[in-house]
C-alpha cells in the first residue's frame, strides 16, 4: 500500500512514558505515511486511546479534538504535587489520611456539570504568549488561572487507603489531574493523579486500540496498514447525505448546496459520492419546511470540512 494514499484514522493505545508526540512520530517512522496528527494529548504516565489522523484525515483532526472522552483514574490522597500528578515534586508533607467515602462522595458531587479547575502550572496554556510550562521550567512563578470545563459524569470507584479509583466522562479540555489537585484542596489534605487510562475519544474506544509493540518488538508498517479504520467507516453517527456529481464539484469550490434528505432536522451530514466515499462534513444553514407533511425536506447545507 502507498503511505501516501492512505487516509484514515489508526487507534493507539498510547504506552507510559511516550509524549502524544512520540506516537505521532513513530507511527509516521514506522509506515511511512507523512500526514499523521493526533487528536488529544495525553500526558505522559497516562496511558489509552490516542486516536491518530492519517492523509485527509487529518482534516478532521480538530474536529476529534473537540469530542468527548472518558478516563478511569486513581487519586492519591494526601500531599498535591507541582505538576498534578505522579511525575511532580511533592508540595507538602504527606498525611496519609483515612479517607472517608461519604465525603468523598460530597466533594465529588461538587464537581459535576460546568465548574472552575484551577489550570496546571506544567501546562500548555498561554500566558504573554508562552505557555505555563516554559516559566515553571525555569523557576518562573505565574499566577495559577482557572478554566471552565463540563463535567459530564464522575464516579467514585473504590477507596483502598489513601488512593481512590474514578470514572470520568467530560467535555474536551477538561484536565484529569487538576480535578485530582482541586478534590485534594476541597478535602483538605491535597492530592495528586497517580493513574490515568483514557478509555474512550469520541467514537473510538479502547477496544478499537491497538499497541505499538508485542513485548520488545515494535509491530510492523503492515501491521498498522491493515488497521486503519477508512475515512467511509468515520463519523457514522452523522447523518448520510448522497450527492450528485454537480453538487460534488460544488463541494470542492465551497459552495452552499440544496439537498433533500429525511434528517432536515440534523446540524450537520456527511457527503458521500455515489461509491460511498465521504467527499466532505456539512453544515445544515437552513431548511425549507412544507407545508403538507412530508417524509423528506430540502436544507441547505455549507460544506464545513472538504476532502478531495
Amino acid at each position: 500500500m502507498d503511505g501516501k494514499a492512505v487516509n484514515g484514522v489508526l487507534v493507539i493505545d498510547k504506552p507510559p512514558g511516550w509524549t502524544s508526540h512520540d506516537v505521532v512520530a513513530k507511527i509516521r517512522n514506522v509506515t511511512r505515511i507523512k500526514k499523521v496528527g493526533h487528536t488529544g494529548t495525553l500526558d505522559p504516565f497516562a496511558t489509552g486511546v490516542l486516536p491518530l489522523t492519517l492523509g485527509r484525515a487529518t482534516r478532521l483532526t480538530n474536529y476529534f479534538l473537540s469530542t468527548d472522552k472518558v478516563y478511569r483514574g486513581v487519586i492519591r490522597f494526601g500531599f498535591a504535587t507541582t505538576t498534578f500528578d505522579i511525575d511532580g515534586d511533592p508540595l507538602s508533607e504527606d498525611t496519609h489520611p483515612v479517607l472517608d467515602s461519604r465525603r468523598l462522595e460530597e466533594v465529588f458531587q461538587k464537581y459535576l456539570g460546568l465548574v472552575k479547575q484551577t489550570v496546571p502550572a506544567y501546562s500548555a496554556k498561554k500566558i504573554r504568549g508562552r505557555p505555563m510550562y516554559s516559566y515553571a521550567r525555569k523557576g518562573i512563578k505565574v499566577q495559577a488561572g482557572t478554566k471552565e470545563v463540563h463535567i459530564k459524569a464522575l464516579t467514585l470507584i473504590r477507596v483502598e487507603g489513601s488512593e481512590v479509583e474514578f470514572e470520568l466522562v467530560c467535555a474536551a479540555g477538561t484536565y484529569a489531574r487538576s480535578l485530582a489537585y482541586d478534590m485534594g484542596r476541597d478535602y483538605g489534605c491535597g492530592a495528586h493523579l497517580i493513574r490515568l487510562r483514557r478509555t474512550r475519544s469520541g467514537e473510538f474506544p479502547i477496544d478499537s486500540a491497538l499497541p505499538l509493540s508485542e513485548g520488545a518488538e515494535f509491530h510492523s508498517r503492515e501491521f498498522f496498514l491493515s488497521r486503519i479504520i477508512p475515512m467511509r467507516a468515520l463519523l457514522t453517527e452523522i447523518p448520510a447525505v448522497v450527492i450528485t456529481e454537480a453538487d460534488k464539484t460544488k463541494v470542492v469550490h465551497g459552495m452552499d448546496l440544496n439537498l433533500l434528505t429525511s434528517a432536515w432536522e440534523a446540524d450537520e451530514y456527511r457527503l458521500l459520492d455515489p461509491s460511498g466515499e465521504i467527499i466532505g462534513l456539512g453544515q445544515r444553514l437552513q431548511t425549507f419546511v412544507s407545508p403538507v407533511a412530508q417524509p423528506a425536506h430540502w436544507v441547505r447545507v455549507h460544506p464545513r470540512i472538504i476532502f478531495v
